[in-house]
């Protein structure tokens, strides 16, 4: 029928637009949300009038610990350094220019916070359009629980407290990771390994993951060994998988090359950092205690739904798509890997945000390609629990929308707390002075406030100003509790 198809990617693109758009809308009530305690540091790398990487004597992007005497005080990461450049480059385009002291302190917190929202939007695409692709599909069959159940389970997993928050939150992971990872998964869903573009979607899918983290490039190494493997043992297929795999690993290490030759001291101190997070909380899974079980249990049980559909279609699987599996298996080391380090962080589980997203990638693209094997029962029972995900996703934002408390970091701590704490710390560096021991977003909303961040612990911010600012020594202030 003539004009069908035009109809058709019109529809599509209508579908895909009101998702996108609902799940920005989801985020619109905390996106004013006070900064709360790190997320200065970030706020400072897209807010500021001169980018931290000019102002750094290696050019590269820095973490703003302090101002004092009229300047910032600049600290490395102590991370691989590609993220950041992203972070910076990229989400200063969606900064508005001199906003610090000009903006009021609602504006600026939406100034700081939307930047990384769009940069999180831009990485979840791909999801949105499968996600659009699997329901379209399915409606063909004239199954409701085919079309339903991948709508259902995007927009479960988008408005979970952990996808809320990450999204929102002056971070390396909810947003550059989501970017890089959610691209990368999207790549690798896509296609059969027998197409002609599958080893270049493997290579860039290689050099994304990559660019990112220590552990993401660790867990997608690991992946993809094993995915190779089992690829290499279910399927016929032996030389297109082998070539698109070592496309992969050639990205990877092309990647992790680039990030090291960029800045091997931060790399390396990427190592460090991990290992003393393991050693300090000595693989406590605290990342399972029940106050995390909102944030957390949605990707774990990702990774059981994937697991389990995965078992049912491998060896199709690994003869046409063994991408999905990479995916799956990179998803799964991430979340295994960050439960087993225990670390609490700031008691919001961020680093999770990017194999939730990369998981439900895998989840919508097994359902859009293997929809005629599964029976409409096993749908409505996604699509159910999907609807009581949404219940207690809504249950608990509204929640905290009322209480107006924190979503992201320090969650459930109250907004007009920590401008109280900004305020009388900027105030108490007036009066006295002297330097304040505080957070960043206290020079944020107080710009020129001479302050060094609390982050750093008491000892090692007066070793700091003793060192660079000895004529600073002793005027540290501390703000009452």
């Amino acid at each position: 029928m003539p004009g069908t198809p035009n109809r058709q990617y019109g529809l599509k693109f209508a579908l895909a637009a009101a998702l996108l758009l609902l799940i920005a809308a989801v985020r619109l009530p905390f996106i004013g949300n006070v900064l709360a305690g790190e997320e200065g540091d970030f706020a400072t790398l897209v807010l500021s009038d001169v980018p931290p990487s000019q102002m750094s004597p290696d050019h590269l992007p820095r973490d703003m610990i302090g101002y004092i005497d009229g300047k910032p005080v600049l600290s490395s990461f102590h991370r691989t350094i590609m993220p950041y450049i992203i972070l910076e480059r990229l989400g200063r385009l969606f900064a508005p220019r001199h906003a610090l002291g000009r903006l009021p302190p609602e504006r600026l917190s939406i100034a700081a916070r939307l930047p990384f929202a769009i940069i999180f939007l831009i990485g979840i695409v791909g999801l949105i359009g499968l996600t659009v692709e699997a329901a379209t599909a399915a409606g063909k069959r004239a199954s409701a629980a085919a079309a339903i159940a991948p709508l259902s389970v995007a927009l479960w997993s988008l408005t979970t407290p952990l996808a809320v928050g990450a999204s929102i939150y002056p971070q390396v992971d909810g947003s550059a990771g989501v970017l890089l990872l959610g691209i990368a998964a999207t790549l690798l869903a896509v296609g059969d390994i027998e197409d002609t573009g599958a080893r270049w979607r493997f290579l860039a899918a290689g050099v994304l993951a990559g660019l990112g983290k220590h552990e993401w490039a660790l867990a997608f190494a690991a992946a993809a060994v094993g995915a190779a493997m089992i690829t290499f043992v279910l399927s016929p297929a032996r030389r297109p998988a082998g070539l698109a795999f070592g496309a992969f690993f050639i990205g990877l290490a092309l990647a992790v090359a680039l990030s090291y030759g960029i800045s091997p001291k931060d790399y390396r101190d990427g190592f460090r950092v991990m290992a003393t997070y393991y050693s300090i909380t000595g693989g406590q899974l605290w990342a399972l205690e029940p106050p995390q079980w909102p944030f957390t249990l949605p990707v774990v049980a990702l990774v059981m739904v994937d697991g389990a559909l995965l078992a049912l279609f491998l060896r199709p699987l690994a003869r046409t798509a063994p991408g999905l599996l990479l995916g799956y298996l990179g998803g799964a080391a991430i979340t295994a890997g960050y439960i087993i380090s225990g670390w609490p962080g700031d008691n919001f589980p961020r680093y999770f945000a990017p194999a939730l997203i990369i998981l439900a990638i895998v989840l919508v693209s097994l359902w859009l390609r293997f929809k005629g094997s599964i029976a409409p029962a096993a749908g409505w029972a996604v699509t159910g629990a999907a609807i009581i995900g949404l219940v207690a996703n809504y249950h608990y934002l509204a929640g905290s929308y009322a209480s107006a408390v924190s979503v992201t970091e320090m969650p459930g701590t109250p907004l007009a707390k920590l401008a109280q704490d900004y305020a009388a710390a900027a105030k108490l560096a007036r009066d006295t002075h002297g330097i304040v021991f505080t957070f960043p977003p206290t020079w944020v909303y107080y710009p020129g406030t001479n302050f060094i961040s609390a982050a750093l612990g008491k000892p090692d911010a007066e070793a700091h100003i003793a060192t660079f600012f000895p004529q600073f020594k002793g005027r540290l202030v501390f703000p009452p509790r």
